[in-house]
C-alpha cells in the first residue's frame, strides 16, 4: 500500500513515510547511524533509482529527476537551516 504524499493540510508527508520505511527503522534501531549502513543505504537507494529508470520513459525520469532535486535542495536547506540554529 502506497503512503499518502501529503497529509490533511496539504503538506509533504515525508517525515512519517520516512519514519515508517523498513530501512529507516533498521538504521535506527540501535540509535547509532554506522558508516556501512551509510554505505549499504546508499546502494540501496541507487538501486532504487536505476529500477525506476528503466520502468519509465524519458518524461518521466525527467519529473522524477526534478522533484528529486527539488527534495534534495529542500533536505539541505533544512540541514544548513538547523546548523544555524546551532550557532546561535
Amino acid at each position: 500500500m502506497m503512503k499518502e504524499l501529503f497529509d490533511e493540510n496539504g503538506m509533504l508527508n515525508i517525515s512519517d513515510i520516512v519514519e515508517n520505511h523498513p530501512s529507516y527503522k533498521a538504521i535506527m534501531e540501535d540509535g547509532l547511524v554506522t558508516d556501512l549502513e551509510l554505505k549499504d543505504q546508499a546502494e540501496a537507494t541507487i538501486a532504487s533509482l536505476r529500477k525506476l529508470q528503466t520502468l519509465c520513459n524519458e518524461e518521466q525520469q525527467s519529473a522524477i529527476l526534478d522533484a528529486i532535486a527539488e527534495m534534495s535542495v529542500l533536505f539541505a536547506a533544512y540541514h544548513n537551516h538547523e546548523l544555524q540554529d546551532l550557532r546561535k
